[in-house]
């Protein structure tokens, strides 16, 4: 296309894919194809092939309409003229120019090393068998064992430092052992990383391609035979690599969201995720097909964390606005929220029964005073450093917040907290943050160990401690 002639796909890509993605879909109007332009949004179909006067969307770009497009500024009459005649030609789909201009560049990056000293706990994860943490400090994962104390001793676990894996050249943005916990997968800048807990010294595989950007959350679906990559490139997308393991191919099957992604999530059932982003979305998936159940959007800021119920029909979500909401999946609305006082934004979550109220739900013999039992049980990191359990979860409609659910404080750690992983067993608590320790909360809300950073080193070399 001649340069002085504006571009139709361009321009929809810049000033209308933002409001109609498969994520957020603005009137009903998905914008990714010429067939979904066909199929039009909750009013009408917004082309008709050879029809521009004819077609929505032509109709909106002109000021002054009720439903003006795009809401918030005014195409040139050069773009709408352009729009115009590539309509009548019969809109003409380039797929693959569609597909370059959805994705940023990938640019050359020269890696320096990190400043000695910046170590941030950024990712933590529990194996499977809850004997084996990985934390992920700086650049490097450190590995720790957790030892059951001697009989009638305390604390009842005691964590012990078995090794450090160098493991990237960015700080580690994310971790998950595998569902038989025998491998456990690191994401860094443009590098997944495949590693054994039994001798982690250097990785046993690594994939790069086709990522553009850090690989900022890892899930692991079908057993552990694929891995979900969340590629994020900050206020340009959040895309997703399905990666099947035996033989290896990677394929990108959509592009999430508009912006970072900050977590992917597994219903206890496994047969739905969820992801979190910067563009304030929730997206809950279908793990087979990944085609979208539910998109649920209210809150103000980054959604940073999310938290499936353990029967599956519930949500929890929270982020930059301090919130932890709760939301309906079968019908998509919000049924509760809560927060602590200034506890700053919320990076993990986690939901399960509640031991206490789950034994008396079980013991109670009259089925209306059973079902009256609240049995849910959500533990959140925030910044503030200042961990809780929240439970009693009260469903309401409308703003209500901070009063939806009884608070119970953990011990604080005094600085930003950023990564979670909780034992579901025992009810421990461990989580890192900006000053690079790790903080361990037993089932009352107690720090009864912190472990502090390795000394700096401004070159780490694997190792591991026999």
């Amino acid at each position: 296309m001649a340069e002085d002639v504006p571009d139709p796909l361009a321009i929809l890509r810049k000033e209308c894919v933002n409001c109609h993605t498969e994520a957020k879909r603005k009137g009903g109007l998905l914008i990714d194809s010429r067939e979904s332009l066909l199929q039009g949004g909750d009013t009408d179909v917004a082309i008709v092939p050879g029809k521009a006067k004819e077609s929505l969307l032509v109709e909106l770009l002109y000021p002054d309409v009720e439903m003006h497009m795009p809401p918030k500024g005014q195409l040139d009459p050069r773009e709408i003229a352009a729009i115009e005649k590539w309509i009548d030609a019969g809109a003409p789909w380039d797929s693959e120019r569609w597909a370059k201009l959805n994705l940023p560049e990938k640019t050359e990056v020269t890696m320096v090393p990190m400043p000695v000293g910046y170590a941030p706990i950024l990712a933590v994860a529990l194996s499977p068998d809850r004997k084996t943490l990985a934390v992920g400090r700086g650049g490097s994962i450190e590995w720790y064992r957790i030892v059951p104390a001697e009989k009638d001793k305390t604390p009842a676990f005691q964590l012990q430092h078995t090794g450090t894996s160098a493991a990237h050249d960015d700080a580690v943005q994310s971790l998950v052992f595998s569902p038989d916990g025998k491998r456990l997968v690191s994401g860094g800048f443009r590098s997944v990383k495949f590693w054994d807990p039994a001798s982690p010294g250097k990785p046993s595989r690594e994939i790069s391609a086709p990522f553009l950007g850090r690989q900022t959350a890892l899930l692991f679906l079908a057993g552990g035979k694929k891995l979900l990559a969340a590629d994020s490139v900050p206020s340009q997308l959040g895309r997703i690599h399905e990666i099947t393991l035996e033989p290896e191919a990677v394929k990108t099957f959509d592009t999430a969201h508009l912006d970072s992604v900050f977590t992917m999530t597994l219903s206890a059932d496994g047969k739905r995720y969820a992801t979190t982003s910067a563009d304030k979305l929730i997206v809950v998936r279908d793990s087979a097909t990944h085609e979208i159940v539910k998109r649920l959007e209210g809150h103000t800021g980054y959604v940073m964390t999310a938290a499936f119920s353990p029967t599956g029909d519930r949500i929890a979500s929270g982020g930059d606005d301090e919130e932890i909401k709760v939301w309906n999946l079968e019908t998509g609305k919000k049924v509760g929220s809560f927060a602590s006082n200034r506890s700053g934004p919320l990076y993990g979550l986690t939901w399960l029964v509640d031991p206490v109220n789950g034994k008396k739900k079980s013991e109670e013999k009259d089925k209306e005073k059973a079902a009256a039992i609240n049995t849910d049980l959500i533990v959140a990191v925030p910044e503030s450093g200042k961990p809780s359990a929240f439970t009693e979860l009260k469903e309401h409609e409308g703003e209500q917040r901070s009063t939806g659910a009884k608070e119970r404080a953990f011990e604080t750690a005094g600085t930003p907290l950023f990564a979670l992983a909780f034992d579901r067993e025992t009810l421990w608590t461990y989580a890192g943050g900006e000053d690079g320790k790790l903080r361990v909360w037993d089932d009352k809300g107690k720090i009864v160990q912190t472990i502090e950073a390795p000394a700096p080193q401004p070159n780490p070399v694997a190792s591991v401690n026999e």
